[in-house]
């Protein structure tokens, strides 16, 4: 289980996820967020297998430091390649008919995530099948993510700032490992892009999150209550 989030602000964006890789029985920690270049961020969650493949090609692109705009479609075409040299190298792809797309793109699932701020926020969304797409609003992305969405319905419709979108990424990703049965878990991994540039929060920063997080919940209930 994974879950990868971005939210958009008014000056800048985020994007976070969960630490936990999960193989089989076995799970271990790491990094989720990869950098395409000076403006740009992605993530993915899926088959390992598949995204290690596609960071392999993305590696490669001679435009990379293009906006997002300019290589979405080379990006598409790289996550294409990948599914097929995967295809190729399964022995299952055999015995599945060729009529039948959806079944082969089973084999191998993936789904990707890229945000970018120039001037503005922007989210492209790919998927396994190179089929591209612009999110404008916050995305979740992962098994993980109805556990966000649900969480983050009472905070649409409404603008924010760089710090407060970074308060939420948290709060959001912080409640969904609490609540998640298996798959997803501690450390949660923020970065921010704004006019400054790119931005990996560390570890001190990320326990302010942790107690402002407490706080805001802690007067949730007592609100609730009437405390």
């Amino acid at each position: 289980m994974t879950l990868i989030l971005a939210i958009p602000a008014k000056d800048g964006i985020i994007i976070a996820a969960d630490g936990q890789v999960t193989l089989g029985q076995v799970r271990w920690q790491e990094k989720k967020i990869k950098q395409l270049n000076e403006r740009c961020l992605w993530s993915a969650s899926g088959e390992l297998a598949l995204i290690q493949r596609v960071e392999e090609f993305i590696q490669q692109l001679p435009d990379k430091d293009q906006p997002l705009t300019n290589i979405r479609d080379s990006l598409s075409n790289v996550v294409k390649q990948a599914v097929t040299i995967l295809l190729q190298q399964d022995f299952r792809t055999q015995f599945l008919q060729p009529s039948n797309p959806e079944l082969l793109l089973q084999l191998h699932p993936g789904d990707f995530m890229f945000v970018e701020w120039r001037g503005e926020p922007k989210i492209l969304h790919l998927l396994s099948n190179g089929t591209n797409e612009w999110i404008n609003k916050p995305f979740a992305s992962g098994s993980g993510g109805l556990f966000a969405y649900a969480l983050l319905q009472k905070y649409q419709g409404h603008t924010y700032d760089l710090q407060k979108a970074t308060l939420l990424a948290y709060k959001v990703l912080e409640e969904s490992i609490e609540v998640g049965s298996w798959g997803l878990g501690f450390p949660v991994d923020i970065w921010q892009i704004n006019e400054q540039g790119i931005k990996s929060l560390n570890e001190d920063e990320i326990a302010a999150l942790v107690d402002t997080s407490r706080v805001l919940r802690e007067s949730e209930i007592r609100s609730f209550f009437g405390e």
